[in-house]
């Protein structure tokens, strides 16, 4: 009740009309110095309170602080996560969290510092997890559960309520790799190389890149263009998948992002929105025995449902 109040205030200060956009006119106009009728006095503070238990609905998607990050002493099986608070993501309820922390290599127990996976016991090898806050709507007690599902987490008895709030992966050791959030970017310690082909062909191929599976997000990437001869020219187009498959041309649309030649190798540094399982698309218009085409994925944007 408190949060819901505190929203109440910040929206009342940015406009003084807030409340009356938000929740309508009040029932009852009270006239200072006149006598009011104990049953107005009640139905406006009813309108209020009525108006604070559905903000949420107002706050849909709403998502602030709970930064993800490697834990200093333990970076390989547990992640910390900075305070904040976020909506469910069926918008019905403002879970608030405290600075937490969860062991990642341990099945789910209640509670700063336990066990986080809603599956088994362990981590599993060159895996994506996603990170839910969660909430037990009887009680009130707000949690954290990590699962390789992005969308349906198994959660513990008696909590109903998740938000995703980020995605880590692990490497052939099965420990989480290194990474920075600050927002909706992700950038992880070390760039990785998911792309190096030689005559890759003028045909549209699809190309999984090092970002979260399960969810469309943003990855962040270098791509390098190369002809290692004289006498072509190489036009590079990377694209989202969800978008049709375009031919990159000097001349018309959609033009190219990188172009080489003789020897020239092309770079340049791209968004490209990716599908559900971490890919995209990519396209040369001439390819040969000494073309080489090479992505590098530095990070992603993950939005986290706040759009939603």
């Amino acid at each position: 009740m408190r949060t819901r109040l505190c929203f109440v205030f910040l929206w009342l200060g940015f406009t003084s009309s807030a409340f009356g956009q938000i929740c309508g006119t009040y029932p009852y106009t009270l006239t200072n110095g006149t006598t009011a009728d104990a049953s107005q006095v009640m139905g406006d503070f009813n309108h209020v309170r009525n108006c604070v238990n559905n903000m949420t609905t107002f706050m849909r998607g709403w998502l602030s602080g709970l930064t993800m990050a490697n834990n200093v002493t333990t970076p390989n099986t547990v992640i910390d996560t900075s305070a904040g608070i976020a909506n469910a993501d069926d918008s019905s309820t403002l879970m608030s969290l405290a600075a937490f922390s969860k062991n990642a290599n341990a099945a789910w127990a209640v509670g700063s510092g336990n066990g986080c996976l809603d599956s088994g016991s362990s981590l599993t090898a060159n895996t994506w997890y996603h990170v839910f806050v969660i909430a037990r709507a009887d009680t009130g007690v707000i949690d954290q559960l990590c699962s390789t599902s992005a969308t349906g987490p198994t959660l513990p008895t008696s909590y109903t309520k998740k938000r995703r709030i980020g995605s880590f992966r692990t490497n052939s050791s099965a420990q989480i790799l290194g990474f920075i959030q600050d927002g909706d970017y992700f950038r992880w310690l070390t760039s990785v190389l998911d792309v190096d082909a030689t005559d890759p062909g003028t045909a549209a191929v699809t190309r999984t890149l090092t970002v979260p599976s399960g969810v469309n997000v943003q990855a962040l990437i270098n791509a390098q263009a190369a002809y290692n001869a004289v006498g072509h020219g190489i036009g590079l187009y990377l694209s989202d998948l969800a978008a049709n498959d375009e031919t990159p041309s000097g001349s018309a649309a959609p033009l190219m992002q990188a172009m080489n030649a003789d020897y020239i190798q092309a770079y340049t540094a791209l968004q490209i929105r990716t599908n559900l399982s971490s890919q995209i698309r990519s396209r040369l218009n001439y390819s040969d025995s000494l073309t080489v085409l090479r992505i590098a994925t530095l990070g992603w944007i993950d939005t986290r449902g706040r759009f939603q």
